[in-house]
């Protein structure tokens, strides 16, 4: 069932441009490179991606020392305590570039593991690039903490789980989660961002 508060962005491929910079990183070239391969595969990722991503505008609260209390749950990280300095309410989000990108990169594997590596890179070049896009749109001029994701740092991956269901990431985002705590669709991203007053 879908919670009121919970809010939608949608895109397609064309609307969100894919940060140059951080592709070369993932590819492990110049800024700025291209070649016909790349934009092929580029193109071909434009035309299947199905960007979407749900999230909700929530208080938080400091219980104790490196605790944060979002309401539905308490998550306790030195770093994540940090990165909300400042911040009273925080936006939980949910984002997924579609499961026709996992089906193209098992596709590709099998034919083409040029093409693989640079849809992959491309695809998580993406997703990062609409979290960006996401985020620009949910901010609307206010000033925010960098996005702080479950696994990274001290902030545990197996808060994934609550994360999600609070989302209701399955229903509308068609994000499920493994034992091991990763999403299918592969390129999903669950993420905090605090509201600075």
């Amino acid at each position: 069932m879908r919670n009121q508060d919970i809010m939608l962005i949608t895109a397609d491929g064309k609307d969100v441009e894919i940060n140059r910079n951080e592709l070369a990183q993932r590819l492990g070239t110049a800024r700025g490179y291209s070649n016909e391969l790349i934009e092929s595969c580029r193109e071909r990722l434009e035309k299947i991606i199905t960007y979407k991503c749900a999230y909700i505008r929530i208080p938080i609260n400091r219980p104790g020392e490196n605790i944060i209390d979002l309401g539905y749950m308490q998550v306790e990280s030195r770093q994540l305590y940090n990165n909300m300095n400042g911040c009273q309410e925080a936006f939980a989000m949910a984002l997924t570039s579609g499961i026709a990108v996992d089906r193209e990169l098992a596709r590709l594997r099998v034919l083409s593991r040029a093409e693989y590596f640079i849809t992959d890179a491309l695809a998580s070049a993406a997703i990062d690039s609409f979290a960006d896009y996401a985020c620009e749109i949910m901010q609307n001029g206010a000033s925010c903490a960098p996005r702080f994701s479950p696994g990274y740092g001290d902030f545990s991956l197996s808060l994934q789980k609550p994360f999600l269901e609070r989302l209701d990431a399955s229903g509308l985002l068609g994000i499920t989660l493994d034992s091991g705590f990763l999403m299918t669709p592969m390129k999903s991203i669950t993420a905090l961002m605090g509201i600075r007053k």
